[in-house]
C-alpha cells in the first residue's frame, strides 16, 4: 500500500517491509534492524522519527500517526516483527498489567 508521510512516498507491505521512493524515482527497501535504544526500527522522515510499527499500523490498521493516546503492541513481543498480523492498537490503560493478587493483598493489609 502506497502512503505519503510529509511528502515522502512509502510502499508498505503487510509483512512489515517498507520501501521508500527516492528522488531518482527508484524504490529502495528500508532495512528492518534495531536502530533505536529500546530495540525498535526507526525511520527518519523530514527530521522526524517514526517507528516502523507505527507506519505499518497507519497503512493497514487505521492508526493515526498524530494520536498520542494510542500505542502499538507487538503480539509476539518482538519489536522488529512489524507484520500487520503481529500488531494491535491499544490505549495506555489496555497496556497496563493488572494488579496481581499479592499486590492487592498488600494494599488491603496496609489500610
Amino acid at each position: 500500500m502506497i502512503i505519503i508521510i510529509k511528502n515522502t512516498e512509502l510502499d508498505c507491505n503487510e509483512d512489515g517491509t517498507i520501501l521508500r521512493k527516492m528522488k531518482s524515482g527508484k524504490w529502495k527497501e528500508i532495512p528492518n534492524r534495531s536502530n533505536q535504544s529500546k530495540g525498535y526500527n526507526v525511520i527518519l522522515i523530514e527530521k522526524k522519527q517514526y517507528m516502523r510499527s507505527q507506519i505499518i499500523a497507519h497503512a493497514f490498521l487505521e492508526y493515526s500517526l498524530d494520536d498520542k493516546t494510542k500505542f502499538i503492541y507487538h503480539l509476539d513481543l518482538d519489536k522488529l516483527n512489524c507484520s500487520k498480523n503481529n500488531l494491535e492498537i491499544k490505549t495506555r490503560l489496555q497496556l497496563a498489567p493488572p494488579l496481581c493478587e499479592d499486590r492487592r493483598k498488600a494494599q488491603i493489609s496496609n489500610h
